[in-house]
């Protein structure tokens, strides 16, 4: 759209620019910015600019308030060869950066270059051997520059400037945002301030014209931003906009002729649904017209009929217009149609895999797969079990994660077939085969998990699945080794928070190992893992963690398995805390909040195991907190104080070698050190596995208080401290687990998934039980089933949803499994029968 650019050569005479009467705006519509998460985005946008050596980009702004951090647009992640973008800074300056293979080039412009509360159009310019910024038509400066603009992978944002996952995002009015793979002169950007594009210019790759939906109107159906470039489709992503009120949306003044069609998503259908109408409206209040583009559908007027085959209806809706409004752009909705008989779940095993099973002595073992099924507003997964050999059995998804699990006993050595039976909520089932060879002898094994991981301010975290050995009491000792090597530009200078998190074949995430990279060298590590042997068998993910501003490290992880008898045949870990809690907030001394534990059935032993790093130093902490404090911290047990943490680590010799390093990393910290592992603290919980619940608190050191918060309320800055507003404040990085161990298959069965309460009791029962329901007064309700805990089928019960009392006592004592279902609802129990 065109901005009216009044009095522009004359305001330019006379040196008026920088008050709020030298630009006005606006003919046509504008897209509003929050200033809290809005921002647009297209992926891989650079691959249309990658080799170039002009580049150039423009839009109109319209600043609400001068601040910090407000991204305008460009291409940015914080490294390699393909940045150019503004960003304004304090005071109205716009710090413009090009980054390309020869390294950075800037300009930055002097103060009050952005004027509040009045649009400005910015063009950014590269040449091949210069920079330049153009305000309103006018060079603002310029600097030298030189490079190939050389990525493909770098994203184009406008209203955003995204450094390392922090995003600095802009809040006012943006409008006709462009890239070019062409220096523009100075009179092309004039002639753009006053006339629109036909999107049709040579060299121009992006064009954001911001003409859609309707102005402070309900455009939430709109999720993209029509990139209006000939016949292509180059269309960014809305992040975060509400999209209907005033801010956070499409807004302005139309030219009385324009109109727009507003058509909402149509849902997805099954094939044999009935027909059924769509609905949408022109802001003209012209009719709107309807035309199946493909899909198998027909039309009559406003009326969808589906053919009763499968697949995707894309349907056009159009105005063309009349004497008064000008056509509408025309709007394309499509959706799914699907056959609940062949629309099955799709299966991945992740325990066991085929091959070789480990197992000295014939014992249970978990069986696992993920069941999952596309469009969930229609589909659900009913039931999963597996198939081994001749016997059914029962598969739970215990957390609610697509993550099913079961219980078998091999009765032989050698091949047996499994098979993995998902049924979705139509009754039709897909399935998933494999042969395992049970075989009673095992060696030792080294699995590379993962290779080459590269960390980086593009990529924070990343998962990796590898297939590692399955087993039961074939490994006493699991240990790994960390590799951290320098990727292409060197090792990152700095030390930052790293971490490996693993997930076990249940589908939960645990923290395994924390580390803190060295300054700018490389450095091997080796970590004992053997309290979550549990974890590492079968199909399993790897998640490597680390904020990273710099050029990161690559990450190598091998395990090594060591043939053995374990202490115990089972173990299960329970995540406790894993959160960055504020130490030494005066209003908040002891954030952590206690959790309460009920050990399962079959535990004999267990370990608590404890990471706590500090982080935040410097004047305005008190003592150098958290980092450089050398702090006491308490494990409470049950309300007592049991455990004591002294929380410190002697970093000179370096704890795991890797010495020498550049910076300071000869300095002791708060439970790590440059280079190395942070150690576990490990916490003996035996003497309290027979007490069925446990009560853990963890406390900070309560003789620490940081007197320089800005929560602390005898802080005056300038006088106790010189900026009690400072932010970087002293904090505790966290994570604890409960490692428990068993003789016999740890079955921690306790996880509602049906809506409504529902209780059975008493539990344990010597025989009567009571199911009573409490939900939906239209209920469907199908049985009640009671598994033993090899997963075999013993009773089932007719079940109306009504108050139930059931009788066991014919049942052999021990523990059972109840799974109370209802059509699309479960519920899993496990019943103690004495």
């Amino acid at each position: 759209m065109r901005k009216i650019y009044f009095l522009f050569m004359l305001l330019l005479t006379i040196g008026m620019l920088r008050h709020s009467t030298g630009l006005q705006a606006q003919s046509n519509q504008y897209l509003h910015f929050d200033r809290v998460d809005d921002y647009v985005i297209l992926n891989n946008a650079s691959q249309y600019f990658s080799g170039t050596t002009q580049l150039s980009i423009t839009g109109w702004f319209y600043c609400d308030e001068l601040a910090y951090g407000q991204g305008h647009m460009g291409f940015r992640i914080g490294s390699g060869n393909a940045e150019f973008y503004i960003i304004q800074l304090n005071n109205g300056v716009l710090e413009c950066r090009l980054r390309t293979t020869t390294g950075l080039d800037e300009y930055v412009s002097p103060a009050n270059t952005v004027i509040p509360q009045i649009w400005q159009h910015l063009a950014w310019i590269y040449d091949g051997s210069t920079v330049k910024l153009y305000v309103n038509g006018t060079l603002k400066g310029s600097s030298a520059a030189s490079g190939i603009f050389q990525g493909e992978a770098v994203p184009f944002g406008i209203g955003i400037s995204n450094l390392g996952g922090f995003n600095f995002v802009f809040g006012g009015r943006i409008d006709e945002v462009t890239a070019w793979n062409k220096a523009l002169t100075q009179a092309e950007i004039q002639d753009m301030m006053e006339n629109e594009l036909t999107g049709t210019e040579p060299n121009l790759q992006l064009y954001y014209k911001f003409n859609q939906g309707v102005p402070g109107g309900d455009n939430t159906s709109i999720t993209q931003l029509d990139c209006q470039i000939g016949g292509d489709t180059r269309d960014a992503d809305l992040m975060n906009f509400a999209l209907t009120g005033e801010t956070s949306n499409f807004n302005g003044t139309l030219d009385e002729s324009y109109q727009a069609i507003s058509f909402p998503q149509i849902p997805n259908h099954l094939i044999s649904d009935a027909p059924f109408t769509i609905e949408a409206t022109a802001t003209s209040g012209l009719p709107v017209s309807f035309e199946v583009l493909s899909g198998p559908a027909t039309l009559n007027g406003n009326t969808v009929t589906l053919t009763g085959q499968s697949g995707e209806v894309v349907i056009e809706a159009t105005q063309p217009g009349n004497d008064v409004f000008d056509p509408a752009d025309p709007v394309v909705n499509s959706f799914m149609v699907l056959d609940p008989a062949t629309h099955v779940p799709e299966i991945i095993v992740r325990n066991p895999l085929p091959g070789n099973v480990y197992m000295p002595s014939l014992h249970a073992m978990q069986l696992s797969s993920v069941a999952t099924i596309a469009y969930p507003e229609l589909f659900s997964i009913q039931s999963v079990r597996f198939e081994v050999d001749d016997q059914n059995i029962a598969a739970y998804d215990m957390y609610a994660n697509s993550h099913f699990t079961g219980w078998w006993t091999p009765d032989s050595y050698g091949s047996h077939n499994i098979t993995v039976v998902a049924t979705n909520n139509f009754g039709a089932s897909s399935t998933q085969n494999i042969t395992v060879n049970i075989t009673p002898t095992a060696t030792d094994m080294t699995v590379v998990a993962a290779d080459d991981v590269w960390l980086n301010p593009a990529n924070f975290t990343q998962v990796v699945e590898t297939e590692l050995p399955c087993y039961v009491g074939a490994f006493d000792q699991v240990t790994a080794t960390l590799t951290v090597s320098c990727p292409t530009g060197g090792c990152g200078e700095w030390d930052r928070v790293a971490s490996v998190d693993a997930m076990g074949i249940d589908g939960r995430w645990f923290e395994v190992i924390r580390y803190i990279t060295p300054y700018g060298v490389a450095c091997d590590h080796v970590i004992d893992l053997t309290d979550y042997i549990s974890l590492l068998q079968g199909k399993v993910k790897f998640r490597f963690n680390c904020e990273t501003l710099d050029n990161g490290y690559l990450y190598n992880l091998t395990l090594n398995y060591n043939q053995g008898t374990p202490l115990h045949l089972y173990s299960s870990v329970y995540e406790i805390w894993n959160e960055i809690y504020p130490f030494g907030d005066y209003a908040d001394l002891q954030p952590v909040e206690n959790v309460t534990f009920e050990f399962p059935d079959y535990a004999v032993a267990s370990t608590l195991k404890l990471i706590s790093t500090g982080h935040g130093w410097g004047d305005l902490n008190t003592n150098n907190a958290a980092e450089f404090y050398n702090a006491t911290h308490h494990v409470w047990v049950n309300g007592a104080s049991t455990f004591t943490q002294v929380n410190w680590q002697t970093c000179n010799p370096n704890p795991d070698g890797c010495q020498p390093q550049n910076g300071t990393w000869f300095y002791n910290r708060a439970g790590w050190c440059p280079g190395s592992i942070a150690p576990w603290f490990d916490y003996s919980m035996n003497p309290y596995v027979t007490n069925t619940t446990v009560e853990l608190g963890y406390i900070f050191d309560e003789d620490y208080v940081d007197l320089c918060h800005p929560n602390h309320p005898d802080c005056v800055t300038g006088t106790t401290c010189s900026n009690c507003d400072d932010g970087f404040n002293p904090t505790l990085d966290v994570a604890c687990n409960l490692v428990v161990y068993a003789t016999n298959p740890i079955v921690g069965i306790d996880t509602d998934y049906m809506p409504g309460d529902i209780t059975v009791g008493p539990n344990p029962t010597t025989g009567k039980l009571d199911v009573k329901y409490t939900g939906y007064s239209n209920i469907t309700a199908k049985d009640i089933e009671l598994y033993d805990l090899k997963g075999t089928l013993v009773s089932s019960f007719g079940w109306n949803g009504s108050d139930i009392r059931l009788d066991l006592s014919s049942f052999p004592k021990g523990i059972y499994v109840m799974v109370i279902q209802s059509t699309g609802a479960k519920e899993v129990k496990k019943i103690v029968l004495q």
